[in-house]
């Protein structure tokens, strides 16, 4: 049994070209997540010191949910806030007020484009691309969206570029625009400007509405279930107590609330067709034939189809 070719391409492979880590294969691939890899460890990924940057911003956190005095409020754009700024920390060296207009606008659009990726308008489009060429929709939005964050991200990597010290990189752009310089006589480097946006935007997308959107559902899912917060809780007084932050070096201690975390990040449909995957070549499995294609898109352990190169 094959799988049904489908006309077009997808909406993300539409907005966004194929550079970064996410969207690209091969060489380039390599080449970027290599990069990334190292550039995050060396700039405290796994480490102590960026532990601290989340236990910090962690305690900002508490203390704008403190400001609305237990009184009914939407978490979104706060929940929202705190991730953004962990990972604006390492992209940008720089965190950002949760009242700064332009911060708040930011994380608007990337809630904005994660309701819209989830849309059954837009799970109809990625099945049927062509409809996107026809009619209106909130794809639309999502461009426009994904192109004014490019604008955004542009206009740091200038600043970078021009308070640069190539013996005291700050951050990932830092590091990347070094990079740029070392390989500029490489007419087949992969470090290039619009790579770098690409990049930049990879890491903010994967790394703040994923990780806001399940403290949020997580926060549901302890309200609608009492007796399973109450026993968090508990573990969370046994262990950590009331009077410092919790650390990586509690989790080997604390069994109940780690499983608690997984179950959430199970049960919620975060990416309702996941990421687009590809096969290297021609693949029979069990009695499907997967041809050699660019995009397999793939629902609740489901192949919905693929778009052909």
């Amino acid at each position: 049994m094959s799988f049904p070719s489908l006309p077009g391409v997808s909406l993300l492979d539409s907005a966004l070209p194929h550079l970064g880590v996410v969207f690209t294969n091969g060489n380039r691939w390599r080449e970027m997540r290599r990069f990334s890899l190292m550039t995050l460890r060396n700039l405290g990924m796994g480490k102590r010191s960026i532990e601290d940057r989340i236990q910090e911003e962690a305690g900002c956190l508490v203390e704008e949910l403190r400001k609305t005095k237990s009184s009914p409020c939407d978490p979104t754009f706060i929940l929202g806030c705190a991730p953004c700024n962990v990972i604006s920390s390492i992209i940008f060296h720089s965190r950002f007020d949760y009242e700064d207009l332009h911060f708040l606008k930011f994380i608007q659009k990337l809630n904005e484009n994660q309701e819209i990726l989830s849309s059954a308008w837009i799970q109809v489009c990625n099945n049927f691309p062509v409809l996107m060429d026809y009619f209106p929709g909130s794809h639309k939005t999502f461009f426009k969206n994904v192109g004014d964050m490019k604008e955004y991200f542009l206009e740091k990597i200038k600043e970078h570029q021009e308070f640069l010290d190539m013996n005291s990189p700050r951050d990932i752009i830092d590091c990347f625009l070094i990079k740029m310089e070392e390989e500029k006589d490489n007419p087949q480097t992969e470090f290039t400007i619009e790579a770098l946006v690409i990049l930049v935007n990879d890491l903010f997308a994967a790394g703040t509405e994923t990780t806001s959107t399940t403290l949020r559902y997580g926060l549901l899912h302890l309200l609608k279930n009492p007796e399973v917060t109450e026993k968090v809780q508990e573990e969370i007084d046994h262990v950590i107590g009331r009077h410092r932050s919790p650390c990586m070096q509690d989790k080997s201690s604390m069994p109940y609330t780690e499983a608690v975390l997984h179950e959430i990040q199970r049960h919620i449909d975060l990416v309702p067709t996941s990421l687009p995957h590809t096969v290297n070549c021609d693949t029979k499995f069990r009695n499907y034939f997967i041809p050699k294609v660019r995009f397999l898109l793939i629902s609740k352990n489901t192949v919905l189809g693929y778009f052909s190169a």
